[in-house]
């Protein structure tokens, strides 16, 4: 809750103050979709702290759906605003967007984050655009998603496989893209950073169920934006992606 506090604008609206508190009230008591609904109504008549806090709740998947995009879009509006934490991270967002972030200094962050069994809005954003950026850049979409539906397809837990059931992707597409990498490529050098923040999240206090989640999440993220992505469900967060589903 404490990136939550202290917010760094005030509306002269009373109107717009009372959502924003509205916001935080409903944060208190857990309710994050009660409170993405107020800080967008706030937000909506140019609340920044709203935005950043929106920025926070959509890149850590508090809400479904899980959407990076609306993330990020408030991200740079809040650091345009002048909000000071938004302004002060913003070099990562801009890196990841430009492809130029780097998975071992993304690694590197998410380990240090000492995030305990959570996901950090920041390192996800730019974990899921950086590696959408290089996949599209280097051509290795395809690949990428045989990769890592095919590994996924062996897990031993439930939620994951109805994850693939959502990315709407036949399994014909995927099926043996564990055997398909050629060493030292861009797509193996792509899931090998995946494999690295998977690990570094692990030893940020991330749990197993919560990393793999993580990871479906990037990788949802590479499917909605490819040629693929018409066929898939909207990505889910934290509050509805480990319901129980028959797969």
């Amino acid at each position: 809750m404490a990136e939550f506090q202290n917010p760094f604008f005030t509306s002269t609206s009373d109107d717009v103050e009372s959502e924003y508190d509205a916001g935080v009230a409903a944060l208190q008591t857990g309710d994050c979709n009660a409170a993405s609904r107020h800080f967008g109504n706030a937000a909506k008549d140019g609340h920044v702290s709203a935005l950043f806090n929106l920025s926070l709740l959509w890149g850590g998947g508090s809400v479904t759906p899980y959407d990076f995009d609306l993330a990020a879009d408030c991200w740079y509006k809040a650091a345009e605003a002048g909000h000071p934490r938004a302004k002060a991270v913003l070099w990562q967002l801009e890196a990841a967007d430009r492809g130029g972030f780097g998975a071992d200094n993304l690694a590197k962050l998410a380990e240090e984050a000492n995030s305990g069994d959570s996901l950090i809005p920041s390192i996800m954003i730019c974990a899921a655009r950086f590696y959408d950026v290089i996949c599209r850049k280097y051509g290795a979409t395809v690949d990428v998603i045989a990769y890592e539906l095919d590994a996924a397809a062996t897990s031993d837990f439930g939620f994951v496989h109805s994850f693939i059931k959502r990315a709407g992707i036949d399994a014909a597409f995927y099926d043996g893209g564990l055997n398909r990498l050629k060493a030292g490529s861009a797509a193996d050098q792509i899931t090998d950073g995946l494999n690295k923040l998977h690990v570094a999240m692990r030893r940020s206090g991330v749990s197993d169920e919560l990393a793999v989640m993580a990871r479906c999440s990037i990788v949802g993220y590479i499917i909605a934006k490819s040629p693929y992505g018409d066929r898939s469900q909207p990505l889910r967060g934290v509050d509805t992606f480990f319901d129980d589903e028959s797969f």
